[in-house]
């Protein structure tokens, strides 16, 4: 008996899955499992590697064993990647996986939200558009911290959602919650959406007035406390007692919080930010006319998300020395050659329109202009007819329309998101931050496309909007998707998409657009407008993390390119020679340099952390550090100009230092002379 019911809930949960919503999650689980192996950020790997060593590496989330230097974000998501490398080891698949699991979740939670006020099509929709848009597929099969904090978001719209439908405290903690969390994810990006999240709640809340301001006000004191709690809790430890803050001048937590992950996000709202020196200016890259900035490259130029140390106005950096010789460049993990979506580092902020336009609109699969459209139909019908009628009577219009609420939700998060990143100059060099508008423009998408669903079966005025949105759409997609989604595929999803409108336009003319024929040709064509999107994530974005998207060049190849055979060589040579009794086997400038030995178990640090510009050590410190034995080797950063390497001038006392007083034994290990040091005991 008890199998017999056991086999017949089964079959009604067979029949309660919804066929196509198991196929889109399916689409998403395959297009991020993939390609999860594949790239990873190795400077937040060697983190998760780090903070495996130690409770105290682990809480302050330090990229090196020792706790010399934090890394550049707070360690929310790390967090969770170390629990997924503690349990399958480091590699490039377990700190990548958390993503995954969580992209292919993210459809389904947006589905389930959605289908609850806006039915099945509108869900739908949405879960397909969030599991195509190729930032999301390149994000969630990568380290970066973006994909956890977006999906900390949407959890955190799920609560408040349903804390505006109830009258329960839970939900509202909830949300504080989730948003406090993704705040520990990338800081203050994460609070980008809060005022919409606020602006819901007062238009939904069932409570009254005076109960209404008590819970915002609570729900925000618990919001804050969670989000500043890590920040806090760092602050207030000893500078001697926890690792150095990276990427900051002055050692301190808020200049991270407020500063470098915070207004240098984000600098078109305070002026433009630092230009790059002309060709020859002390500490910076000398570039051949033409010549592209390399990506990542030290305290001026472009750098993978979040690893660019502020530059404070009027800081002089110390003359660069003579020249020395140096071996290969260091491996850069997110190099990518110039292409058709190259980004000028210097360029300002297109504005919001420049989200349209590549390099930015391939991003969002070039959906955004179909998304706008959707915005006004989606909304419009929405907006309840006592709001007409009494414009005064705002909150209890909405509260009593719970579609038009969180049509407002999604689409205010919508705009504020485009807002913020459109006239971000961090959006020009970091295009990938564009991630951030994915999912409320999924839901965007699905609301507005559903609500054309159901104009054209009626088959009023509105219905012709459907081939002329489609139309425009799949057009759009094919001028500016030109040379990045093979030709073969534009051109087949132009002559689905014309014969799709084809079918409608022809029913709409003859009154049968309740057909199962004219239907499909919507969803076909509906459909259509989903493969180059698909298609560019699929195959671009692998190094996505920096100036320019598109295949690594044939020297960043991995495991045999230049960059890897020199770190193995170095490994190999400590592994046979030793490194006992320093706690540390060796020293570089920059983490970039450092992490690929951590990662691969031999003990490294970074002494000017990421980009090797932070002041963490002076020479007397440096030269301390070595007496007692804390490394015993040093790497000279290799030379990518002529203007030398990032970070090389703040840290150039430190390097004369160990060239004049250091054993060169570069030659033992078949690397040119000047490139790897020991340090001899007295």
């Amino acid at each position: 008996m008890g199998s017999l019911t056991a086999g017949l809930r089964t079959i009604r949960l067979v029949q309660a899955i919804d066929p196509w919503l198991a196929l889109v999650i399916l689409m998403g689980a395959w297009v991020r499992f993939s390609r999860v192996a594949e790239f990873d950020n190795l400077y937040y790997t060697a983190t998760v590697a780090s903070m495996l060593q130690s409770p105290h590496n682990f809480v302050f989330g330090s990229f090196d064993p020792e706790g010399i230097v934090m890394v550049d974000k707070p360690p929310g998501a790390f967090w969770v990647q170390a629990f997924f490398a503690y349990l399958f080891g480091i590699s490039s698949w377990s700190v990548n996986v958390p993503q995954a699991i969580a992209g292919t979740l993210a459809p389904l939670v947006l589905y389930s939200v959605l289908k609850r006020g806006f039915g099945r099509v509108a869900a739908l929709a949405a879960a397909a558009v969030l599991v195509v848009i190729p930032a999301s597929i390149v994000i969630d099969s990568r380290n970066e911290p973006d994909g956890l904090l977006s999906f900390a978001l949407l959890l955190g719209t799920v609560c408040i959602i349903r804390a505006g439908q109830t009258r329960t405290w839970r939900w509202l903690l909830a949300f504080s919650l989730f948003v406090g969390f993704a705040f520990n994810v990338k800081m203050l990006v994460a609070f980008v959406p809060l005022p919409v999240f606020l602006l819901y709640y007062l238009l939904r809340a069932q409570v009254p007035g005076h109960k209404l301001a008590m819970r915002i006000a609570a729900a925000t004191a618990v919001l804050l406390v969670v989000s500043f709690s890590w920040a806090t809790f760092v602050s207030l430890t000893p500078a001697a007692n926890r690792p150095y803050v990276g990427s900051t001048r002055d050692n301190s937590i808020w200049t991270l919080t407020f500063k470098y992950n915070g207004l240098d996000r984000f600098t078109s709202f305070i002026g433009p930010r630092p230009s790059q020196p002309q060709s020859g200016a002390p500490g910076g890259p000398v570039l051949s006319p033409g010549a592209q900035q390399p990506q990542g490259t030290g305290i001026y130029g472009p750098q993978p998300e979040g690893l660019q140390p502020p530059v404070q106005p009027g800081l002089a950096l110390p003359q660069q020395a003579p020249a020395q010789p140096q071996g290969p460049p260091p491996y850069q993990a997110n190099d990518a050659p110039p292409g058709p979506l190259a980004i000028n580092p210097n360029a300002a902020s297109p504005g919001v329109l420049g989200l349209l336009a590549d390099p930015l609109a391939a991003q969002l699969g070039w959906l955004l202009p179909l998304a706008v459209l959707l915005l006004v139909v989606a909304l419009v019908p929405l907006l309840p007819e006592r709001l007409y009628r009494h414009p005064l009577q705002l909150q209890s219009a909405f509260r009593d329309s719970p579609c038009g609420a969180q049509a407002i939700l999604w689409v205010g998060w919508l705009l504020t998101a485009a807002v913020v990143f459109g006239v971000a100059n961090a959006t020009t060099t970091h295009p990938y931050y564009l991630v951030g508008m994915a999912v409320p423009m999924a839901a965007v998408v699905g609301i507005g496309f559903a609500t054309l669903w159901q104009a054209f079966q009626r088959g009023p005025l509105l219905a012709w909007v459907v081939p002329a949105a489609l139309l425009g759409g799949a057009a759009y997609q094919a001028f500016l998707s030109k040379g990045l989604a093979a030709d073969l595929i534009v051109g087949v999803v132009l002559v689905i998409v014309l014969l799709a409108c084809t079918v409608m336009t022809t029913a709409l003319l003859r009154r049968l657009a309740e057909t199962p024929l004219a239907k499909g040709s919507v969803a076909v064509g509906a459909i259509a407008l989903l493969v180059v999107p698909l298609a560019f994530g699929l195959h671009f974005g692998e190094r996505i993390a920096g100036a320019a998207i598109g295949p690594p060049s044939p020297a960043q190849q991995l495991p045999g390119g230049p960059d890897r055979q020199r770190e193995l060589k170095i490994s190999t040579f400590i592994r046979q020679q030793g490194y006992a009794p320093a706690k540390v086997a060796v020293g570089t400038v920059s983490a970039r340099e450092a992490a690929p030995f951590i990662i691969a178990g031999v003990p490294a640090i970074a002494i000017g952390g990421f980009s090797g510009g932070d002041p963490i050590l002076s020479v007397a410190s440096f030269r301390e550090m070595a007496q007692r034995g804390d490394f015993r080797y040093f790497l000279m950063p290799g030379e990518q100009s002529a203007g030398g390497p990032p970070g090389r001038a703040q840290q150039q006392p430190i390097l004369n230092f160990i060239r004049t007083t250091w054993l060169d034994v570069s030659e033992s290990t078949g690397l040119p002379r000047g490139s790897l040091f020991r340090y001899e005991h007295p």
